[in-house]
């Protein structure tokens, strides 16, 4: 069942949720840093001074992952059905990828392993996954939306 010539297009647009911006992670590593190293030098005062180090790597560990998490603030994903073709473009930190199906040969791929559940398009030997920025529910209902625009194939 494909939809009509004229209808509108499908889109799908997802991007992660941050509820932290990069203001406020600086403010929020700020006020843990100067917390952890301000115990950390009250211990090292009283003679303990071996948490230093420690207290040093373990706001260093924070920050690594905050960069890791800033550069994954620009991923988005964008899935297009069109009259005849499917396009997903996506970005995953400094990867950006564009591709482009013929729509009646498109399939979708769920795999459900358990709770979890994950998605792909397959066109001509190749999957390219999709709802990776959404949870395991929401693949789900967008396989759903999908069923009746592309062909979908349970695995």
């Amino acid at each position: 069942m494909s939809p009509r010539a004229d209808s509108p297009p499908f889109v799908h647009h997802s991007v992660p949720n941050r509820s932290l911006g990069n203001e406020g992670r600086r403010v929020f590593l700020a006020a843990i840093a100067v917390t952890t190293m301000g115990v950390a030098a009250f211990a090292a005062a009283l003679g303990a001074w071996p948490v230093m180090p420690f207290a040093g790597l373990e706001v260093g560990l924070v920050v690594l992952a905050f960069r890791v998490l800033a550069a994954h603030d620009g991923d988005f994903e964008h899935l297009e059905i069109g009259a005849g073709e499917v396009k997903v473009d996506s970005r995953c930190a400094r990867s950006v990828t564009h591709v482009v199906f013929n729509q009646p040969w498109a399939r979708v791929v769920v795999r459900e392993r358990g709770d979890r559940c994950t998605l792909g398009l397959a066109y001509a030997g190749r999957t390219v996954p999709i709802g990776r920025l959404m949870s395991d529910e929401g693949r789900r209902d967008l396989a759903r939306r999908l069923r009746g625009r592309i062909a979908v194939t349970a695995s």
